[in-house]
């Protein structure tokens, strides 16, 4: 299984997706960088920003058939 990193932001009631562009090879991985992300952007909020919201998830990448 691969999983990725997927953050998504409402700012401005206007939803921003985006992904670190790194796929790991265990959720516990992802777990482990998603933790990391989110202590990232917190500590580097922009004053602008401290009313939007954001999640960050990992995300299984779907296998072909």
């Amino acid at each position: 299984m691969t999983w990725v990193l997927v953050a998504l932001f409402i700012f401005n009631e206007e939803p921003m997706v985006m992904s670190d562009n790194i796929l790991y090879n265990s959720k516990q991985k992802c777990d482990a960088a998603a933790s990391t992300r989110r202590a990232v952007l917190e500590a580097t909020r922009p004053e602008y920003m401290w009313e939007a919201e954001y999640w960050v998830w990992c995300s299984q990448v779907p296998q072909e058939v």
